[in-house]
């Protein structure tokens, strides 16, 4: 599961992530395998680095992991940088030279 990995990756020492990965895996309980393995689907499609228990309940409880749920589905982020807007002084205006 990336999400397990994820928690371990973003601590300095595993046993740091032991109760987030447990609490995470502890969702199968009351939700199917396959339910949280779409709610962490979902998580990691949004900007959610390393994807929690606080972060997949939610997607739980409301629905959001199901198909044809009316909840927006994520899609990954792919942003174009924009040119500088407004004008920009160069380099001679700090150095004291004029135009």
């Amino acid at each position: 599961m990336t999400v397990v990995n994820r928690i371990f990756e973003s601590v300095p020492v595993d046993e740091q992530g032991l109760d987030a990965a447990l609490a995470v895996l502890r969702l199968t309980r009351r939700y199917s395998a396959a339910r949280v393995e779409a709610a962490c689907q979902i998580a990691l499609a949004s900007r959610v680095r390393s994807p929690r228990y606080a972060h997949l309940r939610p997607i739980l409880e409301t629905g959001q992991d199901k198909p044809g749920s009316r909840w927006p589905r994520f899609e990954p982020v792919t942003e174009t940088l924009a040119e500088p807007a407004g004008y920009v002084r160069g380099a001679d205006y700090y150095a004291g030279k004029t135009r």
